[in-house]
């Protein structure tokens, strides 16, 4: 099999049941294995399938969470009218959330 140009070869792994999630139990498990057997450096490895629209999703979540918070504060800014009462409301999202996730 070829990916691109290059030849390719598929390995498969599915995580344990006390893996924490996907990201850290592919990069550690994969990592150790790739050393238990010897494998060269030359050899790269990508996700493909799933596994890869999971990684790229998970790229693009800081931009999500920051552009949900600048238009949050747009829309709090003209529905108050000034600059401040905006950031007053959003610096008491982490407080509210602690408290939401210890109710």
């Amino acid at each position: 099999m070829h990916e691109e140009q290059f030849p390719a070869a598929t390995l498969s792994f599915t995580t344990g049941a006390g893996a924490p999630r996907f990201g850290d139990a592919g990069r550690s498990h994969l990592g150790r294995r790739r050393n238990d057997i010897g494998m060269p450096t030359t050899v790269i490895g990508s996700y493909s399938g799933d596994a890869a629209e999971f990684a790229s999703s998970l790229a693009g979540e800081p931009w999500l969470i920051l552009a949900a918070m600048v238009t949050i504060y747009i829309v709090l800014g003209m529905l108050y009218e000034s600059f401040v009462h905006p950031l007053t409301i959003l610096s008491t999202l982490p407080s509210a959330g602690v408290g939401a996730l210890l109710r």
